[in-house]
């Protein structure tokens, strides 16, 4: 295999810490009021919900095992707009997403040592995500080392919830009722939320060694792997705090606490790598959403093709994601309304995989052997449909980020002009 070429594991471990951030440790507080002892059942609902897109993305990325992943297959089997509207409304909410990380990282970095209390948490955020994107920059060889310290500090917590959970699960704290049940599907948005993030390996299908063979297991073993963690996670958590679960203001602290209280610091360490996690998720979607611009520019769809396409000795589209740290910096600069930043770029993303869903039904009736049965990506269309409306509502309760909206219009005007002047110059 090649140096820059990424392998199979290396693959899922760039799903999982895409998948798993601080979600998994916070929704663990947030479901339990709702649903108390049904709510690990959410991620059930949430896995089945989501499988439907999961398999057709997957196979749309063995048909497509290209740079630009959700762009490619909108490009492909609807139109070059649909194609550029996927692509680029997901490269601004990823590039968003690793934004809002990077601060909330920071924000906890900054409150454990008081010699950062003067240094604004803006500077920082600005440092840290040049510091991934330098070790981006090394290539695939020295990412994938990358992938697997983070994959092991977020594995600590989770670890840990698994092994003292199920020493100190308590039958006792269960307690079943009816309204508990039907309350299942008032958390599974939160649930469908925290098993997003598997469709960022399409980004860089180019790069998985033989992506024909290997990309769609790729993507399912990720899913599959996910989905049971949190699962696992939520009820074992949950039998050891039962309904206290719901009140602790740290959840993994709280288990800590309750099951090795003289050891303090072991709580600190354990929500320190709660946070790595975070750390984890950016340098993940740095590493493949910088190709969805490499692969816009590469198809003429904004200025400056012979720049963006850019390719340093190591492989890496080295001008692309510096654009991207760019645009993520400017984008906690102009922006103060996180929550509603969030909202907008979440939403941003799901059109992105609605969209896929339409081409793989397409796909479905052009490409023979395809491996997808049609009803697969109806049902899967029935799913975003549904996570798109929950969006929605999310911006209606939060509002509307105007930074967020003006870059995304102004990629769309420079798109449309683009396309004029290639036509104009044709004439």
């Amino acid at each position: 295999m090649s140096k820059n070429k990424i392998s199979p594991l290396i693959g899922v471990l760039i799903c999982i810490n895409t998948m798993i951030g601080a979600g998994l440790f916070i929704n663990s507080k947030q479901i339990v009021p709702i649903a108390g002892a049904y709510s690990f059942l959410g991620y059930i609902f949430a896995g089945l919900l989501m499988f439907p897109i999961i398999l057709s993305i997957a196979t749309l990325a063995k048909l497509h095992p290209v740079s630009g992943g959700l762009y490619v297959f909108s490009k492909s089997y609807i139109s070059d707009w649909a194609g550029f509207l996927s692509g680029w409304g997901y490269f601004i909410g990823k590039t968003t997403s690793v934004a809002l990380l990077m601060h909330k990282f920071n924000t906890f970095f900054q409150a454990q040592f008081s010699v950062l209390s003067n240094v604004p948490t803006i500077a920082m955020d600005y440092c840290f995500i040049f510091l991934l994107i330098l070790l981006n920059l090394a290539g695939a060889s020295v990412g994938g080392k990358v992938q697997y310290v983070f994959s092991t500090l977020k594995a600590l917590p989770i670890l840990f919830v698994f092994g003292v959970g199920f020493y100190s699960f308590d039958p006792s704290v269960w307690s079943f009722g009816s309204s508990d049940f039907s309350s299942i599907f008032l958390i599974v948005p939160l649930c469908v939320f925290a098993t997003m993030g598997f469709e960022i390996i399409c980004s860089v299908g180019h790069l998985i060694d033989d992506p024909t063979r290997n990309i769609k297991k790729v993507i399912l073993t990720a899913f599959f792997v996910v989905v049971s963690i949190n699962t696992v996670f939520q009820f074992l958590i949950y039998g050891s705090l039962g309904a206290m679960l719901g009140s602790v203001e740290v959840p993994i602290l709280g288990l800590a606490q309750k099951a090795l209280p003289s050891l303090e610091i072991l709580g600190r360490v354990l929500n320190g790598s709660v946070y790595a996690a975070i750390l984890g998720a950016c340098f993940s979607i740095l590493t493949t959403n910088c190709w969805n611009l490499y692969t816009l520019a590469d198809n003429n769809h904004i200025p400056f093709k012979r720049f963006f396409t850019k390719l340093s000795s190591t492989n890496v589209p080295w001008i692309a994601i510096l654009a991207e740290g760019v645009l993520g910096c400017l984008v906690l600069t102009v922006s103060n309304d996180q929550t509603a930043l969030t909202s907008l770029s979440v939403f941003a993303q799901l059109i992105a995989i609605f969209l896929s869903m339409i081409a793989a039904y397409k796909a479905v009736g052009v490409v023979s052997n395809s491996g997808l049965y049609r009803f697969i990506p109806v049902l899967g269309l029935g799913t975003s449909l549904y996570i798109l409306t929950m969006a929605v509502f999310n911006i209606c309760k939060s509002g509307v980020s105007f930074p967020f909206l003006a870059i995304f219009l102004i990629g769309i005007v420079l798109a449309i002009f683009k396309r004029f002047f290639q036509k104009r110059t044709k004439q």
